[in-house]
This record gives structure tokens, C-alpha cells and sequence, in this order.
């Protein structure tokens, strides 16, 4: 057990369960108890005018589902708290850590080593970097497995998109454009785990694609 795991210690909201006899109110009656009830209101009941008891059970029914999906939605509302208090917890582990984080672009304002994550070998590929149409730098080497390091040492203050191309044949898929960073805090904004990174940047956790050596 870690020290993490050994300081906090969460217990998850559990759902409220009763037996099939449980009785609460009028909303919660057993079908026998109502029927009872149903009989002696048709029993004292003035011919002349006669209750809509359909509307009762109607009225009825709705009360039900209301206190059904109110009792629901509180429970999932301290299951979903619960769960991202755990979340987070395991997080405080990811600080100080490197990993590579997936991006769309270059940028060399903000700095940073870049990778290509491949997912398989593909030897002599044409790497382009672009500033908007224009091709500002070409690369070409042979994709390995894992991690590529990119050289961007050469390229001036600004963002770049990156192409893949085998001949003339653009490879869209089978790789990732991706920057190494190491996590300095962590947070759950609206339920979804946000990492601050060094270099300033704020990235969701889903987009961490590498991690080890």
C-alpha cells in the first residue's frame, strides 16, 4: 500500500435499500393496503357524487416517479462527487512526472521537445512542417515503434501543423504529434481531471498518449 493510499481512506455513497414491506406514506403503499383503502372509499362514497379515483392513483403514480428520480439523482450526484475526490487523489501521484501530451500543433513560443508517437515502424517518411500552406522545413527519416523526436531548433517564434507522407501518399493515421511536459498541479473542473503543466499549459489528462522511458 502506498503513502497516498494509506493517508485517505473514501467511502462511496451507498443506495438506500428497503424490504418490499416498507411502508412510508400514502405514496408507498402495499397493493393490498391500497385496495383496502380503495373499497372503503367506494363504500362511504355518495352516489351523487362520486370521487374520480382514477385521478387519485394517477396522481399517485406521478408522486412516485418523482420521489423515484429526486432519491436517484441525489445518489448519483454523491456517487459522481465521490468518485472525483478519488480521482484526484490518485492525480496528486502524477505530479512532478514527465509525459508526452498529444497536440495539433508546434508551438516554439511556449517551447518544449516534440515527438511523433508511431504505432508501427514505417521506413522512409517525408515529415512536413507547415506555416499555414507553406512548407517551412522538411524531414526525413525512418518512423520507429513508440517515440520520434522532432528537431525544431531551426524554426522561428510561432505554430505549425505537421504532415505525415509516405512518397506522395499523406499518412493520416498510425501516428500522433505530441510535446514532453511535466505535471506541476492538478484539478477536477467539472468532472473531468485538468493537469497544469511547467510550461503554463492547462491539458485534460485524456490527453496524455506517453509515459515511461
Amino acid at each position: 500500500m502506498s503513502h497516498l493510499e494509506a493517508r485517505y481512506e473514501v467511502t462511496p455513497p451507498q443506495p438506500r435499500v428497503v424490504g418490499p414491506d416498507y411502508v412510508q406514506s400514502f405514496d408507498n403503499l402495499s397493493a393490498e393496503d391500497f385496495m383496502r383503502i380503495y373499497l372503503e372509499t367506494l363504500r362511504f362514497q355518495d352516489p351523487f357524487r362520486q370521487n374520480d379515483i382514477s385521478k387519485a392513483i394517477e396522481d399517485t403514480v406521478r408522486l412516485n416517479q418523482i420521489k423515484f428520480f429526486t432519491d436517484m439523482k441525489k445518489f448519483i450526484d454523491s456517487l459522481t462527487a465521490w468518485l472525483n475526490q478519488m480521482t484526484f487523489l490518485q492525480a496528486v501521484n502524477l505530479v512532478g512526472k514527465p509525459f508526452v501530451f498529444k497536440t495539433d500543433f508546434i508551438d516554439t513560443v511556449k517551447g518544449g521537445e516534440y515527438y511523433i508517437l508511431a504505432g508501427e515502424r514505417v521506413e522512409g517518411v517525408t515529415i512536413r512542417i507547415y506555416d499555414g500552406d507553406e512548407v517551412i522545413k522538411e524531414i526525413k527519416v525512418d518512423l520507429e515503434k513508440g517515440l520520434n523526436p522532432l528537431d525544431i531548433s531551426d524554426l522561428p517564434k510561432g505554430q505549425f501543423t505537421v504532415r505525415v507522407f509516405k512518397g506522395d501518399l499523406e499518412i493520416t493515421t498510425g501516428w500522433d504529434l505530441g510535446f514532453k511536459d511535466s505535471v506541476k498541479a492538478v484539478g477536477v473542473v467539472n468532472g473531468e481531471l485538468m493537469l497544469e503543466l511547467l510550461s503554463g499549459r492547462q491539458v485534460p489528462s485524456s490527453q496524455i498518449i506517453y509515459s515511461g522511458g
